[in-house]
């Protein structure tokens, strides 16, 4: 399933306060269950952030309507369709 799945069936309610050793241990095996899933997609995200700030900075010394400004423009897009496709 995607992420947007996973979010949209998430619901905070699942969770009430913890008021035995019982009920603690089923959190903290529900948080460890995830916790690797987490882990990845957090990696992910930072490596996109990064793309896009680098895409950024050699945007604003481009010429807007140049062929490097246009070549770089479809490698954005690529990587914005490659990353959503991922998500």
């Amino acid at each position: 399933s995607t992420l947007i799945e996973k979010w949209s069936n998430f619901s905070i309610r699942k969770y009430v306060a913890i008021v035995s050793l019982e009920q603690r241990q089923c959190y903290k095996d529900d948080f460890n269950a995830e916790y690797e899933e987490y882990q990845n997609l957090h990696s992910q995200t930072d490596k996109m952030k990064k793309n896009f700030r680098q895409f950024h900075e050699q945007w604003k010394s481009l010429t807007a309507g140049s062929e490097a400004y246009q070549m770089k423009k479809d490698k954005t897009v690529k990587t914005v369709l490659h990353h959503s496709s991922i998500l």
